[in-house]
């Protein structure tokens, strides 16, 4: 009974200790993400452009919660495919046109941040999340002079799909007068059906 009750008191001094240490934020971010998808297509997209907004539920000092709303745009690298195309089948490169298959991604995630006190304006941070990720791609279209090849290369339709993940990675949080920036880098894992894909965002953010 007294070991409960010293339990009960101690888990009491934690929240009453953490509740005089909450506070909220938000802004906005930037940057660009390194893509990581599956073959055979993963090898035509590069890097992608990344941007959303965040809000921050500080628990404590060094501990917070933080809610991102991100948007991703990975473009498809139709010159690299339609190379590739006309080494197969042993045709003339001009001959073809490819276009679509451009990837939107929509993320919905939940992080914590785990902070490294260093009692300066620079605070380094650890990140781990989950999140919901729609993605959709723009159908494709490959053409062989006037003719409609794409299903004949293997390209089809209906790309989308919504699927769980998980991120992690780390940051560094810059504090000025009310006000921060932060620098981070992550990798996204997304659970996609055939063949997990994954991301790397590399972001820039401000905030209060």
């Amino acid at each position: 009974m007294k070991q409960f009750i010293l339990v009960f008191g101690l888990v009491f001094l934690v929240a009453q200790y953490a509740g005089a240490q909450q506070s909220f934020g938000g802004g906005g971010h930037l940057g660009l993400a390194l893509s990581s998808f599956p073959d055979p297509l993963g090898e035509y997209y590069g890097i992608g452009f990344n941007f959303g907004g965040h809000s921050d539920y500080n628990i404590m000092k060094y501990v917070s919660v933080r809610m991102n709303v991100d948007y991703t745009i990975f473009s498809f690298d139709s010159k690299k495919f339609v190379d590739a195309l006309a080494k197969k089948y042993n045709v003339q490169a001009s001959d073809l046109k490819m276009e679509g298959l451009g990837i939107n991604m929509f993320s919905f995630t939940m992080n914590g941040l785990g902070k490294i006190p260093t009692k300066t304006l620079v605070t380094p941070y650890g990140i781990l999340g989950l999140g919901l990720h729609i993605l959709s791609m723009s159908d494709p279209k490959v053409t062989y002079g006037t003719n409609d090849v794409t299903q004949t290369v293997g390209l089809g339709k209906d790309y989308g799909e919504t699927a769980f993940g998980i991120n992690f990675g780390a940051g560094a949080e810059f504090s000025f007068s009310g006000f921060k920036a932060f620098f981070e880098f992550k990798y996204v894992l997304v659970f996609t059906k055939e063949k997990s894909s994954g991301m790397f965002p590399i972001t820039i953010g401000f905030g209060y």
